[in-house]
Formats: structure tokens, C-alpha cells, sequence
């Protein structure tokens, strides 16, 4: 059974395809063309192709988000700790290209539906790491914001050459700091509702 062989693997030499090549479907076939392995095993690992194997890039990516002992992450506030989560998982891509290649591709007209599908995937991996327990219309409205904070500050990263990327911190607070506008309209749209319910 050829299903899942090593995902890893196949997404490898995808990625080691970008450094003279975009991530595009015709760099992604031309991929399974001079792969090692024959399509077949390629078709059972992603059968939607590039589609299946850009969502389990992110997906392998947030896997790699280490965090500190849990006590003193718990003792952090929300944003501090939202902060960190988003600080390390861009530190663990050492070239950015493979991402600015990957922003280039979710920015075609036909793929705005999956990039945005795709940051909601990191919001709600974020909001699950600082284990959040919020249920209903608190859970999505909080994934919703934190795409607002966590889209500009990787397009802003992916052109910050300050040193550590120090810029980028400052930006992503500024966005925390906007997003709380949008929270302040959520809690008044949740008001709204709650008391046209209770009437």
C-alpha cells in the first residue's frame, strides 16, 4: 500500500525544488516527474495534489512550535502568549523564500478560498497551544481576529531584514494592538445578540 509511504519525504523534495523553481502546479509536476518515487505514490499521499501537499506543509510546520514549561506559559497573558506562538513559528523558517513563494501562490485569484482556509488552520493551532476553552460564537470570532494579526505580520516578515527580525515583533504588536478594536465590535455584536435572545 503505497497511502502516507513518507509524506515528509515527498514534501522534501518539493521544497528542495523551490530554490530555482516557484510553488506552482507545473513546478509540483515537473516535481513528480524527476521524483524517485512514481506517481502513483505521489496520487495516494495528495489526491489533490499541490493543494494536499501545501496543506500538510502548514500542518507539518505547526507541529514544530516548541513552547516553554507549561506553568509559566499558563501565567503569561493571552496576547503575550499568542505573541510568543507566532514569534517562534516563523523563527523555525530559516529561508524565507520557500514562504514568500508559498504567499505568491495563495495570492492567484483561484486560491483565495485556501489561503484563507489555511491561516484559519494556524489560528485555531495557535488558540489550541494556549489552550483556550471558549466554545461558540467566542471560538470562531477569536480565530477570525487573530487571521487579522497573523496574515500582516508573515507578509511583513517575509520583507523584514532587521537583525532577528526585531521589526517584525514591534509590527505584530501594533496589529495585537489594532485587533482589539475588532474584539471590542465582537463583544458588542455578541451583546446585541444575547440580549434580542433573552427578550
Amino acid at each position: 500500500m503505497t497511502e502516507n509511504i513518507d509524506k515528509k519525504q515527498l514534501l522534501a523534495e518539493f521544497i528542495n525544488s523551490l530554490t530555482d523553481n516557484s510553488w506552482s502546479n507545473r513546478n509540483y509536476s515537473a516535481v513528480i516527474s524527476a521524483s524517485s518515487k512514481n506517481k502513483a505514490e505521489w496520487d495516494s499521499n495528495f489526491p489533490l495534489g499541490l493543494e494536499d501537499l501545501t496543506k500538510f506543509f502548514i500542518e507539518d510546520s505547526l507541529s514544530n512550535v516548541p513552547l516553554p514549561e507549561r506553568s509559566k506559559f499558563l501565567e503569561m497573558k493571552t496576547q503575550a502568549r499568542l505573541e510568543f506562538i507566532l514569534t517562534t513559528y516563523l523563527k523555525q523558517f530559516n529561508n524565507k523564500d520557500i514562504i514568500i513563494k508559498l504567499v505568491t501562490y495563495f495570492k492567484t485569484p483561484e486560491l483565495i478560498l485556501t489561503s484563507s482556509g489555511s491561516v484559519y488552520l494556524i489560528s485555531n493551532k495557535f488558540w489550541n497551544l494556549i489552550e483556550d476553552t471558549s466554545i461558540d460564537f467566542n471560538f470562531y470570532t477569536k480565530r477570525f481576529i487573530l487571521m487579522s494579526v497573523i496574515t500582516p505580520t508573515i507578509l511583513f516578515w517575509t520583507k523584514d531584514d532587521s537583525e532577528d527580525n526585531k521589526d517584525t515583533e514591534q509590527y505584530m504588536k501594533k496589529c495585537f494592538k489594532r485587533s482589539m478594536g475588532l474584539g471590542k465590535i465582537k463583544n458588542k455584536i455578541k451583546s446585541f445578540f444575547s440580549k434580542n435572545t433573552n427578550s
